[in-house]
């Protein structure tokens, strides 16, 4: 089986380094492997479908707006993880507890496309 390993630094854990492994067949959709990286979640705005702490694996090569795809943007020198609205061609939360963070396609750069989320790890 072909596997997948990513590092990264687990900022809830003292910054522990860790790896991530997980098989290329979790991939529903064409990524490029070297433009993987993991993340970890620090919010609730996406739950429930990405949960506060969780790890989400993105792709840097993924820039192109699909509709109700999450990327990872950059707004106000922060990373936000969001979903693609494009019939309003905005960035949006999932939680309706965060509605009030919407954020234009102009207002943001967009960093990768969200491809995987793993919880509990």
């Amino acid at each position: 089986m072909d596997m997948i390993h990513l590092e990264y630094t687990d900022i809830f854990d003292e910054n522990k380094t860790k790896e991530l492994v997980f098989s290329k067949h979790l991939v529903k959709s064409q990524f490029n492997e070297k433009s993987l990286f993991p993340l970890i979640v620090d919010g609730k705005s996406m739950q429930p479908v990405i949960n506060d702490k969780a790890v989400i694996v993105a792709d840097l090569s993924l820039k192109e707006l699909a509709h109700q795809k999450v990327y990872v943007v950059y707004y106000e020198e922060k990373m936000w993880i969001k979903k693609y609205d494009s019939k309003r061609e905005v960035f949006v939360s999932i939680n309706p507890d965060f509605s009030h963070l919407v954020y234009t396609k102009d207002e943001v750069h967009i960093v990768a496309r969200v491809l995987l989320t793993f919880t509990n790890l």
